[in-house]
C-alpha cells in the first residue's frame, strides 16, 4: 500500500472483521465502484489488502491486476484469487507498471497511508490509458492533516486540496460523499455536542456498533444529507500533460 514502515500498514478482512460499521462502510464503497466497472476494463486495484474486494473486481472486468505493499496481505490476495489475475508487491508512490497500462485504477482508503499522496496521484495518472478513469476514496476531512486517533493514517487529505490535486491530472473530477443520514436538527446537535442532552446518544452508539437499523442510513451521494464519513472521487479525461502545481 505505502512506504513508511509498519506504521503504514492497516488491513481489514471483511470475512473476519467484527467491526460491523466498517464492514458496512467498506461494502457500500465496493458496490459503488463495481457499479461503474465495465466488462472490457483492465483494472488495477491499488492496495488490495487481503483480497476480499479483489475477488469481486476480478469478476467484473476483463483483466485484473493488484498492487499491495504488505507482503502477508499480498500473499493472502494471491491465495484468494487462486491464480487468476496478477498481484504485485509494490508501492503506490512508485508503481512497477509501464505508462498507460490500465483503463481503470481503483484506490480505496490508501492515500491517507502514504508519506506523499501526491506522488501516488502522479503514478495513477501515468499508469492510466488515454480515456481512463480513477476511483478514489479517503476519510472525509474538510482540511487535511494527520489523524491522532489512527496511527496508520499518516496524512488525511482535505477535500478541496485533494480535488485540486486531481484536477492537475484529470479534466473531469466528480465528488461523492459517504454519509450517515441525519435530519438538520440532528446535525446541529452533533456539531454542538448536544447528542446526550437531547437523547440522541443511543443513535450514534448504535451506528458505532454497526446495527442494521443505523447502517441502513449510510448513503453515498453527490449532495450529502448528514454526517460526512468518506469522500469518493471519480476522475476521468486524463490530461496529456499535468497542469503545473
Amino acid at each position: 500500500m505505502s512506504s513508511g514502515g509498519d506504521s503504514a500498514v492497516e488491513r481489514l478482512d471483511l470475512e473476519q472483521s467484527k467491526d460491523r460499521l466498517q464492514v458496512a462502510l467498506h461494502r457500500q464503497r465496493y458496490d459503488f465502484v463495481l457499479a461503474r466497472l465495465r466488462p472490457e476494463d483492465s483494472v488495477l486495484e491499488v492496495g488490495t489488502g487481503r483480497g476480499f474486494f479483489s475477488q469481486r473486481v476480478l469478476g467484473s472486468c476483463k483483466e485484473f491486476t493488484g498492487l499491495e505493499y504488505d507482503a502477508d496481505a499480498c500473499d493472502a490476495t494471491h491465495s484468494r484469487l487462486q491464480g487468476r489475475g496478477a498481484v504485485f508487491k509494490g508501492d503506490a508512490q512508485a508503481m512497477p507498471f509501464p505508462r498507460g497500462s490500465f483503463s481503470v485504477i481503483v484506490c480505496l482508503e490508501v492515500l491517507e497511508h502514504l508519506a506523499d499522496y501526491r506522488r501516488a496521484l502522479g503514478e495513477i495518472h501515468r499508469c492510466l490509458r488515454a480515456g481512463g478513469r480513477a476511483m478514489i476514496s479517503v476519510p472525509y476531512r474538510r482540511r487535511g492533516g494527520p489523524n491522532p486517533a489512527n496511527r496508520f493514517h499518516i496524512y488525511e487529505p482535505g477535500e478541496m486540496e485533494l480535488v485540486a490535486a486531481l484536477r492537475r491530472y484529470f479534466g473531469r473530477v466528480e465528488t461523492f460523499y459517504q454519509y450517515f443520514e441525519e435530519q438538520a436538527w440532528m446535525t446541529l446537535a452533533r456539531v454542538l455536542h448536544l447528542r446526550s442532552l437531547i437523547g440522541l446518544a443511543p443513535v450514534y452508539r448504535d451506528l458505532a456498533l454497526g446495527t442494521p437499523q443505523t447502517t441502513a442510513r449510510l448513503k453515498i451521494a453527490a449532495k450529502p444529507g448528514g454526517w460526512k464519513i468518506n469522500l469518493l472521487l471519480l476522475a476521468a479525461e486524463p490530461r496529456a500533460t499535468p497542469h503545473p502545481a
